[in-house]
């Protein structure tokens, strides 16, 4: 076997190869073929009828499913038959009463589509359903027959026999020989399932143990036999690996998805998963600051997990080179919507009928890239080089689609992204046939000029009115104090309850204020910076910014409402930060969502957001058509609404996926 083989396919036989000895699949097994299933096209092949297949296959990931020793193709999800080749039950009884003449001690059973007919003294341990199994005296007439199954007779005159009535004929364990037609085998099914999902029999890897694997030992690029194997099965294998009590096939399965995160230069890639913030190395997952935001800092992480609700499940991913970190993804798992703006059917409104969407919101689903804040983000070592990410991209994704499996989910998502990291994670779930939804807007004051540059970018009568509203408030004589969070928990919660309150948020408190900000000061106290208004020494404002890099993020501000306004809003929120901004190395001022007119006039970007969603067992019922009307009308109705206060002008066309030069 070659050191890096590219593969494209799994194929697997159960009994003595991917099951253990009682028949079951192990859980590190169904993981490992969840892993592998998100990257490759999966094949289980059994001399087990498909009824029986699928009972042992129940947790396992989705594939193509070969049963009866290659008679039946079917579906392993659905059980939906998409082959058969079966024999004319006069043809089996022809074969019975030939082997019973020449093998008088010799018994049979038969399998066809819905059951298995045993003769008498036939001990059946392969039937997992006795409704299933019926016995008989002698071949019944009508239904073909998929396999038939004779023990008592020896290889040499079972092979003479089915030679003479031209079937086929096998064996999947000692001592017993089973009998199909032409063409109802392992490799023919094989050949037949990779030609129809187009994969190259060359990138496909078979695991088995027994004779009638052999079949797909010649058909697929790598042949790989378990211990225990018969001894011609491990001759004509490249490789020899673990028994099926040893999970050996899921230790091989686990080693080719390491092979398969590599890259472009060939480079493995590992991938770490950490379940709790305080397990997540801060300073590894701190140095992926490329494409990052505040919110990407390890200090979140900790926050979003204290916010979880009973209902979450944190799940964090570092991939991880020969040379240290390479990309970071944070994944969580809900049973029910953390918030009505996170809900399925508030996020796939307009994109799926609403009876989907409510089946969606019913069942456990899967945000990827962040949740809260409406920004999500996929950081990465900088300088990285675009395929290396993509590759990153593409193992972190994968990772965490099986997850989302593990999960029992229905919908995949990953929200408020800028429209690349969009377009890159929506490229690595192709084969899910993702869909990608403008969000929202965030508005964004790029900035690496003084404060009298930021005052001629601005048209005249905005100008005028900037100046304004600086004069205004310096005529108040209320003075601004830059302090660290932790400092002003309890000053700042109640300017900040009144503002929600003021707008009609009654479910917040001064309670819930004073949790907020104290949870976030435990963890991100030292990137905070509090702009604090003091009238006379009375708090009159503030607004709570995060600094990371290049950036301030401004998070939430408040009033004391008692005061009269002195432009405060736009001070602490704006000019405060574009007049320090040079000499502290700002060159970008995030401003979040909404009040549009307001951030757009005083000079700041609309940057678009975007969503992917991607079903975790099957595409999404979206019409492509749709999804583009639906993006064509938030851009339009977002370019006619606010187009105009946009200082200079925005390149709405570009907003849409369509146009993106990726």
């Amino acid at each position: 076997m070659s050191a890096d083989p590219v593969v494209e396919a799994v194929a697997t036989d159960l009994d003595g190869t991917l099951l253990r000895s009682d028949g079951t699949l192990s859980e590190r097994s169904a993981r490992a073929l969840r892993a592998a299933a998100a990257r490759l096209h999966l094949v289980y092949a059994t001399a087990r009828p498909l009824w029986s297949a699928r009972e042992v296959l129940r947790d396992a990931a989705p594939g193509d499913l070969i049963c009866s020793n290659g008679a039946v193709v079917a579906d392993a999800g659905s059980g939906r038959i998409v082959r058969t080749v079966a024999m004319p039950a006069e043809l089996t009884a022809a074969a019975v009463a030939e082997l019973t003449r020449r093998c008088p001690e010799a018994v049979w059973a038969l399998d066809r589509v819905e059951d298995r007919v045993l003769s008498p003294g036939w001990p059946d341990v392969l039937a997992s359903a006795t409704a299933r199994v019926h016995r008989a005296e002698a071949v019944p007439a009508g239904l073909g027959v998929l396999c038939l199954m004779v023990v008592g007779c020896p290889p040499e005159i079972g092979r003479e026999v089915a030679a003479e009535l031209g079937l086929g004929c096998t064996s999947s364990t000692t001592g017993l020989l089973e009998f199909s037609a032409s063409g109802a085998d392992k490799r023919t099914a094989l050949r037949w399932v990779l030609a129809r999902r187009g994969t190259a029999p060359s990138g496909a890897v078979c695991f088995g143990d027994a004779p009638n694997d052999l079949g797909m030992f010649e058909v697929a690029g790598t042949a790989v036999a378990v211990a225990g194997a018969a001894p011609e099965v491990r001759r004509r294998a490249d490789a020899v690996i673990g028994g099926n009590d040893e999970d050996g096939v899921a230790a091989h399965l686990e080693e080719l998805m390491i092979t398969h995160r590599r890259t472009p230069e060939g480079r493995p890639m590992k991938l770490t998963a950490y379940d709790r913030a305080a397990e997540v190395p801060g300073q590894v997952w701190d140095s992926l600051r490329e494409r990052g935001t505040t919110y990407s800092a390890s200090g979140w992480l900790g926050v979003r997990e204290e916010e979880l609700p009973e209902t979450g499940t944190a799940r964090h991913l570092i991939a991880t080179d020969e040379e240290g970190a390479v990309a970071g993804l944070e994944t969580y798992a809900f049973t029910e919507p953390p918030h009505r703006l996170y809900a399925p059917t508030f996020l796939l409104d307009g994109i799926v009928d609403d009876e989907r969407a409510q089946a969606c919101e019913r069942r456990p689903y899967v945000i990827g890239a962040g949740w809260s804040e409406f920004r999500g983000q996929l950081p990465v070592r900088p300088g990285l080089p675009a395929a290396d990410r993509a590759a990153a991209v593409d193992a972190l994704t994968a990772d965490t689609l099986t997850w989302a499996v593990d999960q029992d989910a229905d919908l995949l998502s990953y929200l408020f992204l800028p429209l690349d990291q969009a377009l890159e994670v929506a490229r690595a779930h192709a084969d899910a046939e993702p869909v990608v939804v403008l969000q929202d807007v965030e508005n964004v004051l790029r900035t690496d000029w003084s404060f009298d540059d930021y005052l001629a970018y601005l048209p005249r009568n905005r100008r005028t009115r900037v100046r304004r509203e600086l004069r205004e408030f310096a005529e108040s004589g209320r003075t601004i104090r830059e302090v660290e969070l932790a400092e002003v928990v309890d000053v700042i919660a109640p300017l900040n309850n009144a503002l929600m309150q003021k707008y009609g948020h009654t479910w917040y408190s001064l309670e819930r204020a004073l949790d907020v900000y104290h949870r976030q000061a435990r963890h991100l106290s030292a990137d905070s910076s509090v702009l604090l208004v003091e009238d006379e020494g009375r708090p009159a404002a503030f607004a709570l910014r995060y600094r990371r890099d290049a950036g301030i993020y401004s998070r939430v501000v408040g009033f004391d409402y008692d005061l009269p306004n002195r432009a405060d809003y736009f001070k602490v929120l704006m000019y405060e930060a574009v007049r320090t901004g040079a000499e502290r190395g700002i060159s970008e001022i995030g401003l979040g969502l909404g009040t549009y007119e307001a951030k757009l006039g005083r000079g700041a970007q609309p940057v678009p957001l975007y969503s992917v969603f991607a079903g975790v067992r099957e595409p999404l019922p979206a019409a492509a058509d749709v999804v583009a009307a639906h993006n064509r009308r938030k851009v339009d109705e977002f370019a006619e609404q606010f187009g105009r206060f946009v200082v200079g002008g925005a390149d709405f066309e570009a907003w849409l996926p369509e146009n993106h030069p990726a």
